[in-house]
């Protein structure tokens, strides 16, 4: 199945030019992790501001003038028109100078690019997302997205992993919705790999489906977080008796221009071809089980 692209009929600046540039404030800065930093966006041009979305799971090309741009998934709610949040991790030239931003400061964006999840499609599934690692930030746009409409969706889990208790994105927030969740048929599972010293759940993210409070026969799954991780979580969710035509999968380690064209993120072979940036992020089980190159 296909996952049709979404374009927003207000996103006039990057439907007329895919390299059109938005000037947007940072109004908030928070420190997320050692390495990961949650930044709170808004349009400079009201028009903008006001016309702007997005759909969960796609991603925008955040520039930084004279020193580059990154792509980067947007990992708040489409439901807060005019403000959008990312979350950067410092892990190279440009993003080491987007680290340095402070409330007031402005830089550029273009987009937003590619498919995103299909959460209409979804309506009257239940929801079940996994993430490991960086995976937690396009995940935690849908969870915002669907507990925004909670009545378009059935019951919901949310399974959160790192490798370290002070690696896990988004602890403290999800702890402190849970209360609120469970009485919504929520559930909220936070998990780590590799701290001896961390009192709640350990544990990968394949070990916590069977606690999840969806059915497999009606579910719609995300997933995102290395790709290292998806085969066992495949084959889990499988064995769980989770439908393969209803698991999807966000992919964005390989993207570059987000246009489609440098070619960096192109995949597969001649029976099967993917850029990811135009083609996904996001991609449906079948589409990573028959594109060869996809989780390397």
């Amino acid at each position: 199945m296909t996952i049709p692209r979404f374009i927003s009929p207000g996103n006039t600046f990057a439907e007329e030019n895919p390299y059109a540039l938005g000037k947007v404030r940072v109004l908030r800065v928070y420190q997320l992790t050692e390495l990961e930093k949650l930044f709170l966006f808004r349009f400079e041009d009201p028009t903008i501001a006001e016309n702007w979305t997005f759909r969960p799971g796609q991603f925008v090309q955040l520039t930084i003038p004279g020193v580059g741009e990154v792509p980067i998934s947007v990992c708040s709610s489409p439901m807060r028109q005019g403000f959008f949040e990312l979350c950067i991790r410092k892990a190279g030239r440009v993003t080491t100078v987007v680290h340095k931003l402070k409330p007031g400061d402005t830089v550029l964006v273009r987009g937003p690019y590619g498919n995103g999840f299909p959460v209409d499609q979804w309506e009257g599934m239940d929801l079940l997302l996994i993430a490991a690692g960086l995976g937690t930030a396009p995940l935690r746009s849908v969870f915002l997205y669907a507990m925004d409409n909670r009545w378009k969706y059935g019951n919901i889990t949310f399974i959160n992993t790192a490798r370290y208790g002070k690696d896990l994105l988004f602890y403290k927030e999800l702890e402190a919705m849970k209360d609120i969740a469970e009485a919504e048929n929520v559930k909220i599972i936070q998990s780590v790999t590799r701290d001896p010293d961390w009192p709640g759940p350990k544990g990968r993210p394949q070990k916590f489906i069977g606690e999840a409070n969806t059915d497999p026969k009606n579910t719609a799954v995300a997933i995102c977080g290395p790709p290292r991780m998806y085969k066992d979580v495949f084959e889990s969710l499988i064995e769980h008796g989770y439908k393969p035509e209803n698991i999807y999968v966000t992919l964005e380690r390989m993207m570059k221009c987000g246009i489609g064209k440098c070619g960096h993120c192109n995949v597969g072979t001649s029976t099967s071809w993917k850029y990811v940036c135009k083609d996904g992020p996001v991609f449906t089980y079948f589409d990573i089980v028959s594109t060869p190159g996809m989780l390397d």
